[in-house]
């Protein structure tokens, strides 16, 4: 990561990786204008979005996040490196996440990956979704009409390398 590249504690912005910390709305036409490239055969978006059950319980009505801050950007780079060094034609990555309060059906995670072919995007897109899942140091809190707690699902954070 240079330092050139980094915008502030919670973004980074290369030439082919750019990662995002928020807490405000995430903007997928920013990510699909990013991921432009003309060597791409495809751009894969993955969006997860805040739903109305989750394990067990209904009447979910908003998630909130919480994260160890300072190692977010730190921990999706490591996940965008080596989606980009593991998945052959994969020419760019975008992680963007979500802090705070996510009201029902918004985007709470973002995952863009351009590539030269559709099947690495694909392949990219869900490792660099599930491995955020189990190496970043995000959690969830679910809200519901009579009460609030921490996710059911969550998982113990996983060191990278253990992967």
């Amino acid at each position: 990561m240079n330092s050139s590249d980094l915008i502030g504690p919670d973004e980074f912005q290369g030439e082919t990786i750019w990662l995002k910390v928020a807490r405000k709305a995430l903007s997928f036409d920013d990510v699909i204008s990013f991921l432009g490239d003309d060597r791409a055969g495809g751009v894969v978006l993955f969006s997860g979005n805040v739903r109305n059950h989750s394990e067990g319980r209904d009447g979910v009505d908003s998630l909130e996040y919480e994260g160890y801050e300072e190692q977010l950007v730190p921990s999706f780079l490591k996940i965008a490196n080596e989606a980009m060094s593991r998945f052959e034609g994969v020419l760019k990555v975008a992680i963007h996440h979500r802090l705070g309060l996510c009201a029902l059906g918004e985007s709470s995670v973002i995952i863009g990956v351009s590539s030269e072919h559709r099947e690495s995007g694909f392949v990219a897109s869900k490792f660099c979704i599930d491995t955020l899942k189990q190496t970043s140091p995000i959690w969830k809190k679910e809200h519901w009409s009579n009460g609030s707690d921490w996710a059911l699902g969550a998982n113990v954070v996983t060191q990278f390398e253990e992967l």
